[in-house]
């Protein structure tokens, strides 16, 4: 009895037991599971945040980028208005100007040495007008001047204002420079070409062509800003007032230039010295047309275009150490007023000639550089010892040479150079190296141009007046014939380009001498 009471105890225990293991099981499994979801709540929680957040930063970031591109926006367009703003200064000043007036708030006028100011004006403009509409006019009137703004600007030449139908422009303003008389010609010769083509267009419609007077004039002047409203760049001085009366005194379609424009351009364009002419409120002045570039500086050689060769030149003669218009000056000078009468040929206009044919034929076979310009000074002195002997005089120039030309800037290997180049020209002529044989070919250069026979005539009145020849005309032809057929030109230029015509020269001559012959 007492052990089956022990026995149901026991059992009933373990069935406690059993029951409290489980009911412990479950209450821990109950805890985990609170705790698992209360762990999920929070994880979901932190999900829901993290996801809130960045929604909130994708959102922000949305408003910055609208922000940024509102603010680029603004930014794009204060800079196109500010490029406006400074388009439109730069249509009213030169840069320069602009640049100071925007940093200082006002732009100083400034004196400048040599300024080359070119003025144009319409032929009968205020007959033009009463056949336009008024609105018809001011476009036709537009196209030319947009026109010559667009020339003008090539040539680093700065537009002033127009006055009704004429306009202003003035080259080596507000930026300095030497070559300014160069590049308003080359403007000028432009815009006259221009109005020549469009001339040509006009008569084949049957329409009346508008013409234009151009006047350049190179001194100095004042340029600044006037004004602090409405500015305006304008430029002041009797440089201005001389450019006006060139172009009130010149001619439709030609550009007329003053005597100090001229002396800065000649060498590189073909001129026309009108004489004195009579300018309004200046009285006489010394004026020339300029026709065009030089053949031998032109591209084709039809004098609207520069070559290569010429700007070349034109930076020898701004760049050279080498004093060359001065000497030419010099040389002039002496030759005008102590050459001996009677100099019919070797007079001062031979030595121009030559200067022009050296200056013209040393282009041709590509001499660059300051050898150009000991070519043209050793043409310039290569006859000056008529002055002092009628023979042998080509020691005496070039002893004279080497006396003045380290007044103008020339080195002693330069005047040893020209010297040499003197001594070439001696007849019979035996030159030792290239820039000899152009120096050779140049002094004799009209045995093959057109003009040979009234330069053989002037030398013939020469050689009379000397005692050198008498007055027998077929001797003189024959001693031409002899000349001419023993001559030789030695630079290939020369010789494809004088050769065919010397050889003219010879049949025409002996054509002549048979004719003489015949009547006597």
């Amino acid at each position: 009895m007492t052990a089956r009471i022990f026995i149901s105890i026991l059992l009933q225990d373990q069935v406690n037991y059993f029951d409290f293991w489980w009911i412990n099981l479950i209450v821990i499994a109950i805890i985990l599971l609170i705790f698992y979801f209360i762990y999920r709540e929070k994880l979901n929680k932190v999900y829901e945040q993290k996801d809130l957040l960045e929604s909130q930063v994708k959102q922000r970031t949305i408003e910055i980028i609208k922000q940024k591109e509102q603010v680029e926006r603004q930014k794009r367009m204060l800079e196109e208005e500010k490029e406006k703003t400074e388009k439109l200064l730069l249509n009213i000043l030169p840069r320069e100007m602009a640049d100071e007036l925007k940093n200082k708030g006002k732009a100083k006028a400034r004196n400048y040495r040599q300024v080359t100011v070119m003025f144009t004006d319409f032929k009968g403009f205020t007959r033009h007008a009463e056949n336009f509409k008024p609105e018809e006019l001011v476009a036709e009137l537009d196209s030319y001047f947009v026109k010559f703004d667009e020339i003008v600007n090539k040539y680093n030449v700065e537009k002033i204002k127009t006055i009704g139908d004429a306009y202003m422009a003035a080259g080596g303003v507000p930026i300095r420079n030497k070559s300014n008389p160069i590049d308003t010609t080359l403007a000028a010769l432009e815009i006259q070409r221009y109005m020549q083509e469009i001339k040509q267009t006009k008569a084949e419609i049957g329409q009346t062509p508008w013409e234009i007077r151009i006047g350049l004039h190179t001194g100095d002047l004042i340029a600044g800003v006037v004004g602090i409203k409405r500015f305006a760049y304008d430029i002041w001085g009797d440089t201005v007032n001389v450019a006006s009366a060139m172009e009130s005194s010149g001619e439709v379609g030609k550009v007329n230039i003053s005597e100090t424009t001229y002396e800065a351009i000649d060498e590189f364009f073909v001129t026309e010295y009108r004489g004195k002419v009579k300018a309004k409120h200046k009285g006489e002045i010394d004026m020339y047309f300029v026709h065009g570039i030089k053949p031998e500086l032109s591209i084709d050689e039809d004098g609207i275009r520069p070559n290569e060769a010429f700007w070349h030149y034109v930076n020898l003669k701004l760049y050279s150490n080498i004093n060359y218009r001065n000497a030419e000056k010099y040389i002039v000078k002496r030759l005008s007023g102590d050459l001996p009468s009677g100099l019919h040929y070797h007079g001062i206009h031979h030595t121009m000639d030559v200067c022009e044919s050296v200056e013209r034929l040393a282009i041709w076979e590509g001499v660059k550089g300051e050898e150009l310009y000991l070519l043209k000074t050793a043409a310039l002195f290569h006859d000056a010892g008529f002055i002092h002997a009628y023979e042998s005089n080509e020691p005496i120039g070039a002893e004279l040479a080497k006396e003045m030309l380290p007044n103008f800037g020339y080195t002693d290997e330069q005047i040893d150079q020209v010297i040499e180049l003197i001594g070439a020209t001696k007849i019979p002529q035996n030159p030792k190296n290239h820039l000899e044989e152009i120096m050779c070919d140049s002094d004799l250069d009209y045995l093959g141009r057109d003009d040979f026979y009234p330069i053989a005539e002037t030398l013939r009145k020469e050689l009379m007046e000397f005692g050198k020849l008498d007055d027998d005309q077929k001797k003189w032809v024959q001693m031409n014939i002899g000349f001419l057929g023993s001559h030789k030109y030695f630079t290939e230029s020369a010789r494809k380009r004088r050769g065919p015509e010397k050889e003219k020269r010879i049949e025409e001559l002996k054509a002549k001498l048979e004719e003489l012959q015949e009547t006597t």
